[in-house]
Parts: structure tokens; C-alpha cells; sequence
């Protein structure tokens, strides 16, 4: 008997557990909303699940060397939200990849998107929603000033997009460039010089910390900013909603584990609703009233 139950042990199959990498910039909101969509769809950590995270922290020059370090674990699926240099990978090395917020293929490996869309057309649609909260949050803000890189193809589409809708209402956009010369004393010496009534910045403009660096000594100078990162200290911070993004994520994870194929569970839809978060402990420091009807728009309120 008691070889018998040996032999039915041995000959029942075991609970696979599964290898998903993730590869992002910083361990935020997004990747909390995938984690906690995948334990609802049944994944336990340490169970049949084994994560395996890693993070730049805004550092793209450290994306090459985390990609290929995931890849060469072989992971059955890995999950990027960035948009990393993409190297020689050989197709041997490939696994499935899913992007939260990536379009172009890494090396020789195709990345598949979450949500179709182009780096321009996200840009604008960016560049659009800042603009939108900049008239109605600081109707009487007439000198505007946004930070770019113009090296990095998103903040060039990003900036036009302004530029055309500052034109069009006749409103003076200083445009402050930091490609080339990410000197922060220069770039706060122009910002001192243009003195803004209102700043904006886009969503992968410098790394972090130097972002938060200079976010700060522009409400030194008294200078409210709108922004993609409410972590950033902005007042008011607009993006598409990535955690929705990184939930609908975890769903196709889960599918492509249990066997379907990428291509076939993708979705064409564009990401089409944005986060919109307000600091009011910021606004009250700069002595800035936020309207009610901003607030009423706004998925969360800082207070």
C-alpha cells in the first residue's frame, strides 16, 4: 500500500510556477496595480509565482544591462513600462515580452504593446491634457515656461503640441532645453530668467531625482508646475492611467502562462483615460486656489 501511494504521488502532476520579469523605471503605483491583479487571478509569490524585478530608477543608460539581465534568466513572459535603448539581442535570447508603455522592438526581440499607440501621438495626447489643466487651473498665467530635452524624441512632439496651442491663444511659451548641457545651476539660471507664471514638464524629463531637484527650486522662486509625476512635487499631475494599463497587463500575462499565444490576446485599443492627481498641500505653500471645477475632474486630491 505503501508503495502504491508512493507511485500515485510520483505520477501526479505538480503546480508549474511561473517566471514573469519586470523591468521599469521605479517600483510605483503601476506595478503595485499589476502585482495585486495577478494575486487576485490566482499567483502567489513565492507559490506558483516567481517575480523578478528590476529597476533603473530613472537611470536609462542601467535599461540595457537590466533587459538583457532578465532575458538571460528566461522568464515565460517579461513585462517592461520604459523605453530602453535597444542593443544587439540575438532571437535566441527572446522570451514573450509585454510593454506597458513600449513600442519599438529591443534588438531582435518584438516587444508587444498593451495599448497601440506611437510615441508621437501619446506625446500630443500628453502635451493636450497639461495644456488643458494649464488654462483652466491658471487662466491668468500669460508667460509659461516648459522644460525639454530635445534629444529624446517624446519631449520634442510633447513640446510642439504646446507650442501650437500656446500660438493659437497668443500666450508667450519660453521653451527651456537641457539637451546637451543638463547643467541644473544653468537650468535654474533660466528659469530664474524667464520667470514663469506657470511651468510644465514632461513625463521622462531627466532622471528623478534631478526632475525633483529643479521642481523645487522653481517653488522656491514661487513657480506652480503641472506635471506627469505628482511624486515630483507639481501641483497638478496628469498621465494616462498606467495602473489601469498594468492591471489589463496582468490579465494578458495570465493568459499567454496558460498557454495562448501573444499576438492572439493583444488588444488595438489606445489607452484612452487619464490620472489626475492634485498636491493641494503644495498649491496652499504657493498660495495657489485650485478651481472647483479642476477638482472635480481630478482621480485623486493630496491634502
Amino acid at each position: 500500500m505503501a508503495l502504491a501511494s508512493a507511485a500515485r504521488a510520483e505520477t501526479q502532476p505538480s503546480t508549474p510556477v511561473y517566471r514573469v520579469a519586470t523591468v521599469g523605471a521605479d517600483p510605483t503605483q503601476v506595478w503595485d496595480a499589476f502585482d495585486r491583479r495577478l494575486r487576485e487571478l490566482g499567483y502567489v509569490e513565492g507559490g506558483n509565482l516567481m517575480l523578478d524585478r528590476r529597476w533603473s530608477h530613472g537611470y536609462e543608460d542601467r535599461l540595457p544591462t537590466l533587459m538583457n539581465e532578465a532575458l538571460r534568466a528566461r522568464p515565460d513572459v517579461l513585462i517592461t513600462s520604459t523605453l530602453p535603448p535597444a542593443p544587439q539581442v540575438e532571437a535566441r535570447q527572446c522570451v514573450p515580452i509585454l510593454a506597458i508603455a513600449v513600442w519599438e522592438p529591443y534588438g531582435s526581440c518584438p516587444i508587444s504593446p498593451v495599448a497601440r499607440m506611437s510615441q508621437a501621438s501619446s506625446a500630443r495626447d500628453v502635451g493636450a491634457m497639461h495644456w488643458k489643466l494649464a488654462r483652466s487651473a491658471f487662466p491668468a498665467a500669460a508667460r509659461l515656461a516648459v522644460l525639454t530635452d530635445s534629444d529624446r524624441p517624446f519631449l520634442v512632439a510633447y513640446v510642439r503640441e504646446l507650442q501650437a496651442a500656446a500660438a493659437a491663444a497668443g500666450i508667450t511659451l519660453h521653451v527651456l532645453d537641457v539637451s546637451g548641457d543638463p547643467d541644473l545651476g544653468r537650468l535654474a539660471s533660466a528659469i530664474k530668467q524667464a520667470a514663469p507664471d506657470l511651468l510644465l514638464v514632461g513625463p521622462s524629463f531627466m532622471p528623478p531625482d534631478s526632475r525633483r531637484q529643479i521642481l523645487r527650486f522653481a517653488r522656491s522662486r514661487g513657480i506652480p508646475s503641472i506635471g506627469s509625476h505628482v511624486a515630483d512635487g507639481v501641483v497638478i499631475a496628469a498621465d494616462y492611467d498606467w495602473a489601469q494599463l498594468a492591471r489589463r497587463t496582468a490579465d494578458l500575462v495570465d493568459q499567454i502562462l496558460k498557454g495562448a499565444d501573444t499576438s492572439a490576446v493583444l488588444s488595438t485599443a489606445a489607452p484612452a483615460k487619464f490620472e489626475i492627481a492634485i498636491d493641494e498641500r503644495i498649491a496652499r505653500s504657493l498660495g495657489v486656489t485650485i478651481p472647483q471645477s479642476v477638482r472635480a475632474q481630478a482621480d485623486r486630491v493630496l491634502n
